[in-house]
């Protein structure tokens, strides 16, 4: 089963995740459950292109920890 899953993984350049190479797997007339592809997948090293960008916090700058923001505004 690891064998097939990798083989419709790389076919389809890496870029697929669990549902797609499961539905894949369908169509080839291999009956697995989707369950069964969403673990033997992480065993292999395998997971689907995510789309979008990343998500980047708020990263404090050095100069802004003694501004004195809260005494100028009080004044």
């Amino acid at each position: 089963m690891k064998t097939q899953i990798s083989h419709v993984h790389a076919d389809n350049f890496g870029a697929c995740g669990v549902r797609k190479v499961w539905r894949q797997l369908h169509r080839e007339g291999i009956p697995v459950a989707r369950c069964t592809v969403a673990r033997l997948m992480p065993d292999l090293g395998l997971e689907g292109a995510r789309r979008g960008k990343k998500i980047r916090t708020t990263i404090r700058r050095p100069t802004a920890a003694g501004s004195g923001w809260k005494s100028r505004r009080t004044s």
